[in-house]
């Protein structure tokens, strides 16, 4: 079997001897027809962070990544019920970068695909599904102004959600530095900034008005959520985007912040703002297995285009090209085919 493999920090290869997969009973075998690379790879391509949870081993140690994925059922485990040989599905767990994947039975892992959704578009449900999980965590109110940092498909999807969500918001701001990803917030119907020009706070400001004045040393911007999905990438300049969350939120009680970004390593921050102006600090990771069919359901419906975001395809031999691409200010979704001459929609 053909599947890419992750060595170290800016080394990963496809190898074509990979052991071909066996279920266990309660497991389905997929072929994988795309997969996404995620955030979080990107973030154990560059340091080698959270590889002991991104990668699938195998019984001989090599360590294949990708969580992202949409193929078709080629096996099923004695155990599996509600499926069947040849269905379309939308996969989430470790060692989708190859061409045959098991996978779980159960809601948080696997789902079947709707009529009229392709393959590229289910492989990027999964974190359309964090998506929704960071919205219905932030609780958007009419009217509220809402802070995205970071615009990659993470990003763009909250995007999305928030746009979706029957709710009348103020203004949805997203901050990043790839002018080609803020481009692709504003269509989606957000206004922008690029934390490499300036000060972020004060574009922010500009965007959202000054929220009303609660003591002289704390004047921050009308911002009433910080959805931070950018996390913490070592070579960033500057505040991180969870310093500056803390900085430009209201206070009196009703600012909030749902962290999702990976940290690549630890970093000071000041916290006194917390206090000051009584913030509320959410975590979020991954979704509610309901917003797994949720996300799938929004493509069929059309309520959101995620053909839009995928920026670049490579074929699984093209994996150390496809890191590099991700890694670049031009990408938004890469995504890989382990099975190139059998993709059909």
């Amino acid at each position: 079997m053909k599947a890419a493999v992750f060595k170290d920090p800016l080394h990963i290869v496809t190898e074509d001897n990979v052991e071909y997969p066996q279920i266990r009973s309660d497991e389905v075998l997929v072929k994988v027809m795309a997969c996404g690379i995620c955030g979080s790879d990107m973030h154990m391509y560059r340091t080698e962070a959270h590889r002991h949870v991104l990668n699938r081993k195998t019984s001989c140690g090599k360590e294949i990544p990708g969580h992202e994925f949409s193929g078709v059922i080629v096996e099923m485990g004695s155990e599996v019920e509600g499926f069947e040989l040849g269905e379309r599905v939308v996969g989430v767990g470790m060692g989708g970068f190859a061409q045959y994947v098991p996978v779980p039975n159960n809601p948080f892992q696997l789902a079947k695909m709707p009529d009229g959704v392709s393959f590229q578009e289910a492989a990027t449900t999964e974190p359309l599904a964090d998506g929704l999980q960071m919205v219905r965590k932030v609780n958007p109110k009419s009217g509220e102004n809402i802070v995205v940092y970071g615009a990659g498909i993470i990003g763009l999807g909250v995007v999305q959600a928030l746009f979706a969500a029957d709710v009348k918001l103020g203004k949805v701001v997203v901050i990043d530095v790839s002018e080609r990803r803020l481009d692709k917030a504003r269509e989606l119907g957000a206004v922008t900034v690029n934390a490499s020009e300036g000060d972020v706070i004060e574009k922010v400001r500009q965007h959202c008005g000054s929220a009303p004045l609660q003591w002289p040393s704390i004047n921050p911007p009308a911002v009433d959520a910080v959805i931070d999905c950018a996390g913490y990438i070592k070579s960033m300049q500057g505040n991180t985007p969870l310093q500056n969350a803390l900085y430009m939120l209201k206070g009196g009680g009703v600012g909030r912040i749902v962290c999702f970004g990976a940290y690549e390593g630890r970093f000071d921050v000041d916290f006194m703002p917390t206090i000051e102006k009584e913030i509320t600090i959410m975590g979020s990771e991954g979704y509610a297995a309901e917003e797994l069919g949720q996300a799938l359901d929004m493509m069929a419906q059309g309520k959101v285009d995620r053909r839009s975001l995928i920026s670049h395809c490579f074929d699984l031999d093209e994996v150390d090209r496809a890191f590099v691409t991700q890694g670049g200010p031009e990408a938004i979704k890469v995504l890989l085919y382990p099975n190139p001459d059998e993709l059909k929609d």
